[in-house]
């Protein structure tokens, strides 16, 4: 998975993929403040949102569809995705 991802303010999706699949997901900002996928775990996917970002994984698949709402603000903004995989755990750092 790539260890940075940027979006321009008018947002957007973006799919990336990786060598192995999430078991857990979760978002958060540089405080550690977040929201993660134990929550909303569903029968085949996990879909964890968190302020303007969200993040959806099929499960048995290695993409990952990273979500971001329009920034309105004229700011510069960040947050994080962890991810576990395998034993392992990837992180994405999300500008925009």
């Amino acid at each position: 998975y790539p260890s940075k991802v940027s979006f321009g303010r008018e947002g957007g999706i973006k799919v990336v993929s990786g060598n192995d699949i999430f078991h857990y997901l979760e978002i958060a900002d540089y405080n550690g403040d977040g929201a993660s996928s134990e929550n909303s775990l569903d029968d085949d996917s996990l879909i964890v949102t968190y302020k303007w970002l969200t993040i959806k994984a099929k499960t048995w698949d290695n993409n990952l569809t990273i979500i971001a709402e329009p920034n309105p603000t004229g700011k510069s903004r960040k947050l994080y995705i962890y991810g576990g995989v395998t034993d392992q755990f990837a992180e994405i750092k999300v500008t925009q």
